[in-house]
């Protein structure tokens, strides 16, 4: 009876409250504009040396969209793993259902504390409400008949024609190895995806990069014979994965290539890491355990075996990997093996004599496992994991390495908490390594290998929410797979206290706000010197109606750099400043989607020098119902100073692909994003942009540089669903 009347409750606010914003499952706007700002922003923070994986992301998104959650599952968790929604609005989740049984319809989410407009309109595009079958028996006549197949394959061309891919010969080009790209100019992907219920997934993909050989080439016999085996043709980049979930005792499985995340990420987390703010004031953060990977990207993931099994409030993973990596080899020993390396690199890139030889250098081994413990509110675990190198790594020496991790083997260990009840949230996680190849500056210190995060979320009403966190991470601390909160993409030498808030003053209004302070306590590649700064953010949005939203973005960032004035002797650290408004405006015309956006940017140096960035873009896109094509197109100006007064905008791009440029200097982009469904399952994507600039008659610098003034970007894509 209760749940008849409060259905009828619910039936009778959808068809009578005015403002009452109506759940579309079609539209993904909402959706796409929290991927837009969480990209733009991680962009943003790319010159701290953050290697941010924006496919990835993406394909999370996307993935859903496709193979939505069921509100009766506990696959509702994915919801808080994408920070889609809050702790405290999956915990408003589960209660409900407690109280009330399954969900009958999705507009019942309104009926759920602490689910606002916003909120809804994000996670509606990949959600529904059905039977909960994450239950049962999986057959394989199942698996052939109702299992989802895709299949995506992708061109990418930079059409004029750039430096690194002129002729040259083979005594040059042996005189000056990385003087010229062995491959073509074209990048290739082909990727094959299968998924059952999201609970069986499989796939492969192959991607052969810009500049690398494919199966035609212009290699010489000599150069051939200087690669040796290093001298491959077809797709440079292999992968593949088989996953599986809730089988049982059986919680995740996953062979073939994978990732890894587990309590705050301070001692094992690969792949994604969402930066400072992603939705509200947040920063905790909900490790998925085992995933499969299945993005192209050629850093960052395990290859090999791993297992989580669970009975009653256990969980325990153990993982296996055994992958080439690609290193800068100093010295090799007699067998022609690489004996002692000075880096480990991370761009995937093999085009030139250098990267190629550099290619798969070394074996990395990791084996670890993963213990928690989960009662009612509370959640402890515990994650170690060792890693072998077949070859030592020996930094060169400089001011700011002398505390990073040196030699073959490092072992690292965590504790991980949570706690969760009511308007409280509490977190954290500590972590120690072990290295038997220290420094002998590490070992004569005895500095401290700790580091350490804790923090708290409190929502005090259902229209606020603050997030108090502090984090210490040793300069001595040293781990290949850390990737927690902080400023920069390294936890190590560096403290920092966080208070973020988020507040809804009144309807269809919402407030994001965040300050951070942090302190580095040992030097940076950026400066000579212990430094600091802070980062202040704040973000004002309103939706005027279903059709139309807006946001008043201000950000104002103050680090530390090496002082570049030529008079003086030795380099000092001085402040520099970066501060940014941004407003942004969707609004919709019957099948017009249009976005007006703009932006200032101010650079400051202590030194009184002074840079200044605009930029404005018109977006229009036709997307017209029960129609098989759209089109969007985007016109921008932008005027800068110089590169630091740079603006990055997210542009839209094929399915599974992002563009977000850095524009500097003074010009203009555009570009055309056509969609067409040929037949009912296959689906054809162009784009072509073009960049002209106003101040330069060369674009970029070495391989890359272009004579002229304008660049063009082409890609096509086909898409085949069964």
């Amino acid at each position: 009876m209760k749940r008849l009347i409060l259905t009828i409750v619910v039936l009778s606010c959808c068809l009578f409250a005015k403002a009452q914003i109506v759940i579309d499952t079609i539209s993904t706007e909402a959706l796409n504009e929290v991927l837009i700002e969480q990209v733009e922003r991680l962009a943003d923070d790319s010159d701290e040396d953050a290697n941010y994986n924006y496919e990835e992301l993406l394909e999370q998104y996307i993935f859903f969209i496709d193979n939505p959650i069921n509100l009766n599952s506990d696959d509702i968790i994915e919801l808080l793993e994408l920070r889609l929604i809050s702790v405290f609005q999956c915990e408003a989740l589960k209660k409900y259902r407690r109280y009330y049984g399954d969900f009958l319809f999705l507009e019942e989410l309104e009926m759920v504390e602490g689910f606002d407009e916003q909120t809804l309109s994000i996670i509606a595009p990949i959600v529904y409400v059905g039977k909960d079958n994450s239950k049962d028996k999986i057959t394989l006549s199942k698996m052939a008949r109702y299992g989802k197949h895709q299949v995506l394959g992708r061109y990418e061309q930079i059409l004029e024609h750039q430096q690194g891919y002129d002729p040259i010969s083979d005594s040059a080009l042996l005189a000056k190895p990385n003087s010229r790209y062995l491959g073509s100019p074209q990048r290739y992907q082909l990727k094959y995806t299968y998924n059952y219920r999201n609970k069986i997934r499989a796939g492969f993909v192959l991607e052969k990069d810009p500049g690398e050989m494919f199966f035609t080439d212009n290699v010489s016999d000599t150069i051939k014979a200087l690669l040796g085996d290093k001298y491959r043709r077809g797709f440079d980049h292999i992968g593949f994965h088989l996953y599986a979930k809730d089988l049982g005792i059986v919680k995740a499985a996953a062979l073939g290539d994978y990732q890894l995340s587990f309590g705050q990420g301070l001692t094992m987390w690969t792949g994604m890491n969402y930066g400072k703010v992603v939705t509200g004031s947040s920063v905790m953060k909900q490790g998925r355990g085992v995933a499969p990977k299945t993005s192209a990207s050629e850093y960052s993931y395990m290859r090999g075996a791993a297992v989580t099994l669970g009975g009653g409030p256990f969980r325990g993973t153990v993982f296996y990997s055994n992958r080439m990596v690609d290193a800068n080899i100093t010295v090799t020993d007699t067998l022609d093996e690489a004996e002692y390396i000075s880096s480990l690199q991370e761009t995937g890139y093999h085009r030139t004599i250098g990267e190629i030889l550099d290619s798969r250098a070394i074996r990395q081994q990791v084996v670890g496992g993963h213990l928690s413990f989960a009662v009612s509110h509370f959640e402890v675990g515990y994650t170690l994991h060792h890693t072998w190198l077949s070859a030592a790594l020996l930094l060169n020496p400089s001011n700011y390495n002398q505390y990073y991790f040196q030699g073959r083997q490092l072992t690292n260990q965590g504790i991980d908490f949570k706690y969760v009840k009511g308007k409280f949230a509490f977190f954290g996680e500590g972590a120690m390594c072990f290295n038997t190849d220290s420094t002998a500056l590490i070992q004569a210190e005895g500095l401290s290998r700790f580091a350490g995060l804790i923090g708290m979320s409190v929502k005090p009403a259902g229209y606020l929410n603050f997030t108090l966190a502090y984090r210490d991470y040793g300069k001595a601390y040293q781990n290949l797979f850390s990737n927690a909160f902080g400023e920069g993409s390294r936890n190590q030498g560096q403290r920092g206290m966080y208070l973020g808030v988020e507040v809804a003053p009144a309807p269809y209004w919402n407030i994001q706000a965040y300050a951070d302070l942090f302190k580095f306590t040992w030097l940076t590649s950026q400066v000579y010197a212990p430094s600091w700064g802070h980062d202040y953010y704040l973000r004002l949005s309103h939706s005027f109606n279903r059709r139309t939203t807006a946001y008043l973005q201000i950000r104002s960032k103050t680090k530390m750099k090496n002082s570049t004035d030529g008079f003086v002797f030795s380099r000092y650290p001085i402040f520099y400043t970066k501060n940014s408004v941004r407003f942004n405006i969707n609004y919709s015309v019957r099948d017009f989607h249009f976005c007006n956006k703009a932006e200032y940017a101010h650079y400051r140096n202590e030194d009184g020098s002074n840079s200044h960035g605009f930029f404005i873009c018109q977006d229009v896109a036709y997307k017209p119902e029960n129609k098989p094509f759209s089109l969007s197109f985007r016109y921008a100006l932008f005027d800068t100073d110089d590169y630091d007064s740079r603006v990055y905008a997210y542009e839209n791009d094929v399915l599974y692909s992002f563009s977000v440029p850095a524009l500097y200097g003074k010009g203009m982009r555009m570009y055309l994003l056509g969609k067409w469904q040929i037949i009912n399952n296959l689906t054809l994507y162009a784009r072509i942009g073009s960049t002209i600039y106003r101040d330069r008659d060369e674009i970029g610098s070495g391989l890359t540089l272009i004579e002229g003034n304008h660049k063009t970007d082409l890609k096509v894509e086909l898409v085949w669903k069964l």
